[in-house]
């Protein structure tokens, strides 16, 4: 592994970051999914609704914040590795 130089950023940055991610998936929700008719191809996707594939944006979204939010790191790490279905992963090693 690396060494950083770079102090570890605030958590009111790393919960800025998200925020600014989620308020990209709605955009381009909107102008992109609803307004070209991509919806169509999308199952569990309902136009202008909170729906499954919202549901599961937010998730990974939220998943990522917490798992680089440093102290709670490397206990999430251990507890992800616990639960690991798949033997050898990258994430795993």
């Amino acid at each position: 592994m690396k060494n950083s130089t770079a102090p570890p950023l605030p958590l009111i940055v790393k919960i800025a970051i998200a925020l600014t991610f989620i308020n990209t998936w709605i955009v381009f929700e909107e102008t992109v999914v609803d307004r070209h008719g991509l919806w169509r191809y999308m199952p569990f996707y309902r136009v202008g609704l909170f729906c499954a594939w919202d549901v599961s944006v937010l998730t990974v979204i939220l998943l990522v914040v917490l798992l680089s939010v440093a102290p709670l790191r490397r206990s999430a790490g251990r507890m992800i590795r616990k639960l690991c279905f798949v033997g050898r992963c990258k994430f795993c090693q």
